[in-house]
């Protein structure tokens, strides 16, 4: 019987923006006739957003979706402070550790493929979506780090805020929901009435090691200036 509030900034545009709230009833209740998670994921899918539409309007009607703009009038904040355990700080350094070490696989790889030689660059572009794939991913995954271990304290505070009587507004500013999508492409859809789907850190790495690290090999030309330069090898 607890008060559960569901709220999502893109609650009625794809039904995976649905599918987790079950506590709404869409599902396994006598208001929709959808009798799992499952058929109605399938259904809401078949009918397009037709059906998203026809679907936020009879959640409307029954109380149960509204959208409300929030005023910040009068807000006022204070920083909650995670002390990193020994245990977080060891963790942290050994991913760091791994970073370099792909960091490190990076430069030679670059090197390897004939992106860059001793000389210097000789293929801008690659070597810019490299890096830049490389800093992205270590960004998100530490990122996706640091939150988790701040998670606890940020469990006490709310429990703190419970128990003097105030409520509490989480927000998320990012909800892995690409990372999500990609671990739900990999499952049938009749097995979302019961899943088990691993979103941690370490997938951002896996991704890019199998995706964006560079293994294409580039060959060298000269312009007609004779300035060296590399071009994919097909």
């Amino acid at each position: 019987d607890a008060r559960v509030v569901y709220v999502s900034a893109t609650g009625a545009t794809a039904v995976e923006n649905l599918a987790y709230a079950q506590r709404l009833g869409i599902w396994g209740s006598e208001d929709f006739p959808f009798a799992n998670r499952a058929e109605f994921v399938a259904a809401i899918e078949d009918g397009g957003v037709a059906a998203m539409e026809v679907l936020a309007r009879d959640l409307k009607s029954l109380g149960l979706y509204t959208a409300r703009s929030l005023s910040y009038d009068g807000v006022e904040y204070d920083l909650l402070e995670h002390a990193l355990t020994e245990e977080q700080i060891r963790i942290y350094n050994a991913y760091a550790d791994a970073f370099q070490v792909i960091h490190n696989n990076l430069t030679a790889a670059l090197e390897a493929t004939n992106i860059t030689n001793e000389s210097g660059t000789l293929n801008r572009n690659a070597k810019s979506a490299a890096r830049s794939a490389f800093e992205s991913t270590k960004q998100r995954f530490f990122s996706h780090l640091i939150t988790s271990m701040m998670t606890q304290t940020l469990i006490g505070a709310i429990e703190q805020d419970l128990a003097d009587g105030h409520s509490a507004v989480v927000q998320i500013v990012s909800t892995g929901e690409a990372l999500m999508e990609r671990r739900l492409a990999e499952i049938p859809t009749e097995e979302w009435s019961d899943l088990h789907v691993d979103v941690t850190p370490r997938e951002y790495v896996g991704g890019y090691l199998l995706h964006s690290f560079p293994t294409q090999l580039f060959e060298e030309y000269s312009d007609a200036e004779g300035n060296v330069y590399s071009r994919p090898v097909h």
